[in-house]
């Protein structure tokens, strides 16, 4: 056993310093010895994943928990070789065996939690992440990741009291990161931003402290304050992937597409972007193989399959065949635009296709940056029976025909911050020789049955059926006034005059403090110069809608 355990040390020495091979050698020499040596079927675990081969990987740490059932490293190991595979539902399934077995840690209940959020089964993750924190109450991560479900949950305020007793009076803010990131969860940036500048400056060694403050001051376009703190996360840990994708949507809010762009590939790697589905064909790696057929798939927001949509033509025309697999309310749209050779929606089984992409990564397998955005619109038009069905029924109204919208979806936790709600634009509803048409479905619409509108208005919100209908209704527009929701992306790749009403921390797509759109040519942008405020924002645009009568 002393000869073994010898060769045990002098691998793992020799792993430590980079020798990979060396370290190999002295294991296998061990595992001679002594076959049933949980640590160096693990130690030959991690050689195999550094070297690319997670199923390799995945045999070894099975057989390191074969030796040492009891072990929660190497059950957890084995199970993130299986998620690098495809194969999140089996990690899983392996990970709830060991819970059933009583091998538990804070880190492996985590784990397990963030599978279970991938799949969306948030109920499932939240009772995991409390979990955890039963057996580690100031487990970081957890608290990061339950604040996260819960606030998909729609859950805010449990989320940013998710780590017990943060809470303390104004004059003792509460230490720590947890707090701050709870706190980011819930979207209170300025709270949780001095919560972490003073988690940093206690510990300024901890990455997950810097990236969150990063996310703080992203929040709040503190483009500054960002770029320094995700810099530092990376330095700290350079394989933390959510401070890579949170640097990448600075860049890109700051112009820097491509780069950021890239970086922005980071967020495939986390639970909350994990597909709906897993696909068997390759991810398209950007070069155009004409004759192949690329399935461009979109499982997430309605305004980016809009937004990135605009990318199918130009990869046609250069000879790939594109199919498209997203929302049922967007086929008929698509369909009609002539954008795609074959599309289904997402309970379907997608087309047969060679290759396969998510839709956001389009930006950066394309190449583009800010001089190469391609800008040409309308990309997109009503079927012809929806349009002339819906130009007879606008035609006939008077002044200024102007399409309203004033809340997003409720599916992020972002609605709260950039949907300003009907109190808020309500002023725009009073102006003169200007006719509001309401645009407003869903989350929102009630807000009418408290506030009256102050002038003449069309409330069409109960008869728009899916984006085909919505789509001709705005073609008959003059302009459309929204904030940053699908109807806004609609407007602009319709090339219909749009208003975009914009927060404080508004999405990197609509980039940093300009007034203009380089992805929507007819897009003005009106922003918040004081966070929460809407007045002033909506009082330009009143101003400017006088002016657009007037003229």
């Amino acid at each position: 056993m002393t000869d073994a355990m010898d060769f045990l040390r002098a691998g793992a020495a020799a792993l430590q310093r980079g020798d990979r091979a060396g370290a190999e050698r002295r294991i296998v020499r061990a595992l001679a010895l002594v076959p049933g040596h949980g640590e160096c079927w693990n130690i030959l675990g991690v050689l195999a994943v550094s070297a690319g081969d997670p199923a390799g990987g995945e045999a070894r740490f099975r057989r390191a928990s074969a030796c040492v059932p009891e072990n929660p490293v190497y059950a957890r190991s084995q199970a993130e070789c299986l998620k690098r595979q495809g194969r999140a539902d089996q990690a899983a399934a392996l990970l709830a065996g060991a819970v059933r077995r009583g091998v538990l840690s804070p880190d492996l209940a985590c784990d397990l939690g963030d599978l279970r959020l991938g799949a969306r089964d948030g109920a499932a993750a939240v009772a995991l992440y409390r979990l955890a924190l039963a057996l580690a109450p100031g487990h970081a991560r957890s608290l990061n990741n339950l604040a996260e479900a819960l606030g998909k949950a729609e859950r805010l305020d449990a989320a940013a009291d998710a780590s017990p007793g943060w809470r303390c009076c104004a004059a003792q803010p509460p230490p720590g990161g947890a707090a701050g990131a709870a706190l980011l969860a819930a979207w209170r940036q300025d709270e949780a931003r001095g919560a972490l500048r003073r988690a940093v400056a206690l510990d300024p060694s901890t990455a997950e402290h810097w990236a969150n403050l990063g996310f703080a001051g992203l929040g709040r376009h503190a483009v500054a304050l960002a770029e320094v703190a995700f810099d530092r996360a990376l330095r700290l840990s350079p394989g933390m992937d959510t401070a890579r994708a949170g640097r990448g949507t600075l860049r890109m809010l700051t112009g820097r597409l491509r780069d950021g762009a890239a970086d922005y590939e980071a967020r495939l790697s986390l639970p909350t972007f994990q597909p709906s589905r897993t696909y068997s064909r390759p991810m398209w790696d950007g070069r155009v193989e004409p004759g192949r057929t690329l399935l461009i798939h979109a499982d997430r927001g309605h305004g980016d399959a809009i937004q990135f949509i605009r990318y199918a033509p130009l990869l046609r025309a250069r000879g790939m065949r594109v199919a498209f697999l997203g929302p049922e309310g967007l086929l008929d749209l698509f369909r009609a635009s002539e954008l795609v050779d074959d599309l289904s929606g997402l309970d379907g089984p997608p087309p047969a296709h060679d290759l396969q992409i998510p839709i956001m990564s389009l930006i950066h397998r394309m190449g583009t940056d800010l001089d190469s955005v391609p800008a040409a619109v309308p990309y997109l038009r009503a079927p012809d029976a929806a349009a002339r069905r819906w130009a007879d029924r606008l035609a006939g109204l008077p002044g200024l025909k102007a399409g309203l919208v004033w809340h997003g979806s409720v599916a992020f936790p972002y609605h709260r911050q950039r949907s300003p709600g009907f109190e808020a634009v309500r002023p725009l509803t009073g102006v003169p020789d200007v006719t509001a048409i309401l645009l407003q479905v869903a989350h929102g619409h009630s807000d009418l049955e408290r506030l009256r509108p102050l002038g003449p208005v069309l409330d069409l919100g109960s008869e728009l059926r899916d984006f085909a209908d919505i789509a001709a209704a705005i073609q008959a527009l003059d302009i459309v006034i929204s904030p940053c929701t699908a109807v806004a992306h609609l407007a602009g790749a319709l090339g219909k005059s749009v208003a975009v009403l914009l927060d404080q921390g508004a999405e990197w797509r609509w980039m940093f403090g300009r007034t203009d759109s380089p992805w929507y040519p007819t897009a003005r942008l009106y922003r918040q110069s004081v966070f929460g405020d809407w007045s002033e924002p909506v009082d330009r645009l009143r101003r400017d809608l006088a002016a657009m009568t007037a003229t």
